[in-house]
């Protein structure tokens, strides 16, 4: 007599089969394991480095407003007030350009002439410093196509460090100086296959300094730099007065990179700077990869997509045609 089969295609007096996966199961499978490490990368991550992720958000929001956490007021003058108290009157941008190409083509062989399709603009405004009564000190910035100013009035400044009394002192150690270093290594190029046009030299404004703590004789805790260098003395006393301002803090670390040469803090600073920096990249990557896992946003998320592609091309476009407009020089080392 024939056995009906079970469900799983075994008769019942045979050995039942292993239920196999339907078909497309596994890679679903895969699929959903992956997009778990993303979502779990996207996560830890933003955790790992939130603090400086913080950090830089907020100090990036301070350099364009620099008027937060600072002890000073603001105010805008309109064209009109500024041309009746001054008579100052905005130029006219293509009006000065004309003049200039003018009296360049007077005293040149060569003759130029205005391109017309791009008009004369003003990079920058004049900035004057001025004093208050009391002490503190106002700045004035000028919008010269518009005549409109901008004053900013400072309270006094806060009590600076007192200089110490080694400031500006010059300690001669020819064997622990930048020009030793220099005459050791000047031939290294050529020693090392390397054609060059002239020996080695000391950059002429950067150069190393040394650290260290000292005590005066009324034990007063002092920090020293020796410049390596020029060979001069500085520091301030410990703890003392002249710290920066907490937002101004937050701009120095906004703006500390590379890697020291000699490792310490400002070493796992730079690395930390660097993980953000993935973070961020890996946050857009892995952003666009859970939207798309989502296919009821997949339309608004797209067009999202497309609107902010083509916003930042334009921007950083025109900002980096701007920063490169005249004459690009690289400084430091």
């Amino acid at each position: 007599m024939m056995l009906a089969p079970d469900r799983e295609g075994a008769t019942s007096d045979g050995p039942a089969r292993e239920p196999s996966a339907p078909q497309g199961r596994r890679p679903r499978r895969r699929y959903g394991a992956a997009m778990k490490v993303v979502r779990r990368a996207h996560m830890y991550l933003g955790l790992l480095v939130f603090p400086w992720i913080l950090l830089f958000g907020i100090s990036g929001v301070l350099f364009n407003h620099p008027q937060i956490g600072r002890d000073f007021e603001r105010r805008s003058i309109s064209a009109e007030q500024v041309s009746a108290l001054t008579g100052f009157r905005p130029w006219d941008p293509d009006a000065v350009a004309r003049k200039v190409v003018e009296q360049l083509n007077a005293g040149s062989p060569s003759r130029y002439t205005l391109d017309a399709s791009t008009p004369g603009a003003f990079s920058g405004w004049p900035e004057l410093i001025g004093s208050t009564s009391e002490g503190g000190r106002t700045m004035v910035l000028i919008r010269l196509d518009d005549g409109a100013a901008t004053l900013s009035t400072f309270p006094p400044e806060p009590a600076k460090a007192p200089d110490p009394p080694f400031a500006g002192a010059t300690v001669e150690l020819p064997e622990h100086r930048m020009a030793a270093v220099e005459a050791q290594v000047k031939d290294l190029l050529p020693k090392l296959g390397i054609d060059g046009a002239g020996p080695l030299r000391a950059h002429p404004k950067v150069s190393p300094e040394l650290r260290f703590r000292m005590r005066d004789a009324d034990g007063r805790l002092w920090n020293v730099t020796y410049d390596l260098g020029a060979g001069r003395l500085d520091g301030r006393l410990d703890g003392g007065a002249g710290q920066p301002l907490f937002v101004e803090l937050l701009g120095m670390l906004h703006k500390t990179h590379h890697f020291p040469v000699h490792g310490g803090m400002t070493w796992i600073w730079a690395l930390f700077a660097d993980i953000t920096g993935i973070t961020l990249v890996l946050w857009a990557l892995t952003g666009l990869a859970m939207w798309w896992q989502m296919k009821p946003s997949r339309v608004v998320g797209a067009v999202a997509v497309a609107v902010a592609i083509a916003v930042a091309a334009v921007v950083m476009s025109g900002t980096a045609s701007d920063i490169v407009f005249g004459k690009v020089e690289k400084g430091g080392a």
